[in-house]
């Protein structure tokens, strides 16, 4: 018990703190490149259907708590992409589209702490966490790879990322039994260590700029 209370701990430490380097990146550089909305939209829809689900199955706050820190800092994270993103004269990046996510975001949180909605459909729903989540990482590793250049992409929020899943890997096989929790964090870990190598390897390439045979990729 003391284990599992420590590695609890540790990752709601870490999450408290896990997109802040790249939250505070872009504020300092009012930059954006290389960090894919589509990516983060993906995300917090995968973020707001974990913690939505673990809250309707009542779970110990202990095996869930970081999911809320994480909501919240995507959310900031969207806030930022929204206001820094730069629409290029050969592409429209839709600026707007952060926004509408964090209304939906928040309208779902609400309205799932309400028990507005079905019980089929939460008994469900993590069903689509593992697809969601996975897509999500793949098009951030997709635009890193595009790019040639980690960009702005914080390389110690997915660091963490990788541990926190790793750690929860580990209690929820003790805790709850929750298998497709299991899964769906085995398959994050993968893929949040295939960011953390790309960001390593990509890490010192500027983002090139988008001429007629290439584009820069932030969506």
């Amino acid at each position: 018990m003391v284990f599992l209370q420590f590695l609890s701990l540790s990752v709601n430490i870490l999450c408290f703190i896990q997109k802040v380097p790249q939250i505070l990146r872009i504020y300092k550089t009012k930059n954006v490149d290389s960090i894919s909305v589509s990516s983060v939209l993906l995300e917090e829809t995968a973020y707001t259907l974990v913690l939505t689900y673990n809250l309707w199955r009542d779970y110990p706050l202990s095996a869930f708590f970081e999911y809320i820190f994480l909501f919240v800092q995507d959310i900031l994270l969207l806030w930022a992409l929204s206001k820094y993103s730069r629409k290029d004269k050969d592409k429209k990046v839709d600026q707007s589209k952060p926004l509408y996510g964090i209304f939906i975001f928040c309208l779902y949180l609400t309205i799932s702490l309400f028990n507005f909605l079905p019980t089929a459909w939460m008994s469900v729903c993590t069903m689509f966490v593992i697809p969601i989540g996975a897509s999500s990482k793949l098009i951030q590793l997709r635009t890193i790879v595009s790019n040639k250049s980690a960009g702005q992409v914080s390389r110690t929020g997915w660091a963490i990322a990788s541990y926190s899943n790793f750690a929860r890997i580990i209690t929820n096989l003790i805790q709850t039994k929750d298998m497709s929790m299991v899964i769906n964090l085995l398959i994050s870990f993968i893929l949040n260590i295939s960011i953390v190598i790309a960001c390593t390897i990509y890490t010192n390439n500027p983002v090139l700029k988008p001429t007629d045979d290439t584009k820069k990729k932030t969506t």
